[in-house]
């Protein structure tokens, strides 16, 4: 059923990257159209900006979807299904997802980069798969390792080239939204065994592996989690400009990635 919509559709690019919160806009990305797409799961969070970055013709899409007319979409609003379907349709292979995230570990600082090996789903009531109806035991998805192991071994690799400081061996525990963590809660992920949190890895990831493209994440580590740090603080304030001092850096590292794709 799926395949069978996408017949018609013109092939883009076999490269992707997700951003968001940490990376609405893709600077450096010479545009070269904009496409509105429709998917059987209805429309995707944002217009495809298709053009050239690092050498490479990519695909990105904001999954906040920011508009003058409804704002950003919370991470429980998101259209996950129609997001990952439009990529496909489109002809990706590797997708990149860019994120937030609070840091529990101890070293998970402000500013450090992060790609997660393992995650934990916390959300609920977020449509999380393309097999509800005419379900086969053939839909079972191995989730076993959530991130492609190529992907991340290049993300490594180019961080390495770059010097930036970065962990590779971090469980993502992903929560509802939008609101952030209790210390409580927080207590329990890291007791569950969780290093950093945030809000849209799932089903983002599985709905790629769902459709046989490689995806992994790149995470910015934007403050520490709650109770990780010492009194109240003005939490976006601070976030943002640890982000904002991390954005060249994360292009830079984007745009190496990009190239040996």
């Amino acid at each position: 059923m799926l395949l069978a919509f996408m017949w018609w559709l013109p092939k883009m690019s076999e490269i992707a990257i997700l951003g968001g919160s940490a990376m609405p806009n893709l600077r450096d990305l010479n545009v070269i159209r904009e496409e509105e797409v429709s998917t059987p799961f209805g429309a995707p969070s944002a217009l495809l900006r298709i053009g050239k970055f690092g050498g490479k013709e990519i695909i990105f899409l904001d999954r906040h979807g920011f508009s003058l007319q409804s704002g950003y979409l919370p991470p429980h609003r998101i259209n996950y299904r129609a997001n990952l379907f439009a990529l496909y349709q489109a002809g990706v292979k590797k997708i990149i997802g860019v994120s937030i995230v609070g840091g529990i570990r101890s070293d998970m600082t402000p500013g450090h980069f992060v790609f997660p090996d393992q995650l934990i789903d916390y959300t609920h009531d977020r449509p999380s798969t393309f097999f509800e109806d005419h379900f086969e035991r053939v839909h079972h998805t191995d989730f076993t390792y959530p991130y492609c192991p190529q992907l991340r071994e290049l993300f490594i690799r180019s961080s390495q080239q770059l010097n930036l400081s970065y962990s590779d061996d971090a469980t993502y525990g992903v929560t509802q939204g939008p609101r952030f963590e209790t210390i409580a809660e927080i207590n329990r992920l890291e007791r569950d065994g969780c290093d950093i949190v945030g809000m849209t890895a799932m089903p983002e990831a599985l709905l790629a592996r769902e459709l046989n493209m490689s995806y992994a994440s790149i995470a910015v580590v934007g403050d520490k989690a709650a109770g990780r740090s010492d009194g109240l603080r003005n939490r976006m304030e601070e976030i943002k400009d640890v982000v904002d001092a991390s954005m060249e850096k994360m292009r830079e590292l984007l745009k190496l990635i990009v190239s040996q794709l």
